[in-house]
Formats: structure tokens, C-alpha cells, sequence
């Protein structure tokens, strides 16, 4: 959501609101992404000095990630909570600056998205400790382009 701050400063604080991005675009890059659904946020706003405000998200959305092992589709459900600050002023720390009059929330969601996000996924039933080898892999059904360099083993 972008509220400019003139829009902020006529709120009665806190101010609570829901919106629904669609970050599908955002999230193109990341190869274990298969498919996104839109993404819900709870929010409340709060005042914490001039031109400073806190924002407490409830944040809520459904992936298809691919099995780090299989590579087939597996749903993986984020459900996660965080509180950012936002600020004209850019000597507070690890603050999300509010650039010109705007205060976009959606960096902001992208960012605690990719934290709660799992960095591998594997699909339920996969052994990924398992010894054992799959058909494919055997030794017997090895790519006919090095059969030649079975000789040398």
C-alpha cells in the first residue's frame, strides 16, 4: 500500500488496514519458485515521532516451490508477523526510507516474504539420506555418449 504522507498524517493512529499484492513479478528470479498466489497483509500503523511511524504486518500467502531433489511442485504455505519502521529520517537504522512524500509497503512485504520463505523444500516422502540408486543412475543404463570411456575405469 502507498500512502503519501500528508494522507498519514490525517489518520487516527494507529491505523489499521488489508491489501492484496500481487507479487508474482517480484519474485520471477528466484528459480525455486514455481507459481505465486497473491499475498494478504494485515497492517496497523503507528506513530513513532515526525514523520516516523511504525508498521506491524500480518502477512499471509501461498507458494509452489520446486523439491530440491525431484523438482516437482510442492505448496508451501507463508505465515509470518513483523514490525518495520519507516522514516524521512535516514539516520535511523535499518529503517525502510520514505522516499519524497511516499510510503510504499511493499518492499517491505517483499523483504519478510523472502525471510520466511524456506531456502530448499523437498517434496514429502522423498529420502534425501537414502543410499539408494535410482534405475536411471545405474551403471548399466549409464549415457551411451561415454560408453568409450567405460575402458578406461
Amino acid at each position: 500500500m502507498r500512502f503519501t504522507l500528508a494522507q498519514i498524517r490525517k489518520l487516527q493512529m494507529p491505523y489499521k488496514f488489508e491489501e492484496e499484492l500481487d507479487l508474482s513479478k517480484d519474485l520471477e528470479g528466484f528459480e525455486d519458485i514455481l507459481s505465486v498466489a497473491p499475498c494478504k497483509v494485515a497492517a496497523e500503523i503507528k506513530e513513532r515521532g515526525l514523520d516516523t511511524y511504525l508498521i506491524e504486518f500480518h502477512i499471509h500467502m501461498d507458494l509452489e516451490m520446486a523439491c530440491a531433489i525431484t523438482l516437482q511442485r510442492v505448496p508451501y504455505h507463508i505465515e509470518t508477523s513483523a514490525e518495520e519502521i519507516f522514516s524521512v529520517d535516514d539516520s535511523i537504522e535499518d529503517a525502510f526510507l520514505i522516499e519524497g512524500q511516499t510510503l510504499d509497503t511493499k518492499e517491505a512485504i517483499l523483504t519478510n516474504v523472502l525471510i520466511a520463505k524456506p531456502m530448499t523444500i523437498v517434496a514429502e516422502g522423498v529420502d534425501f539420506e537414502s543410499d539408494e540408486v535410482s534405475p536411471v543412475d545405474s551403471e548399466e543404463e549409464g549415457n551411451p555418449a561415454f560408453a568409450s570411456l567405460k575402458d578406461f575405469l
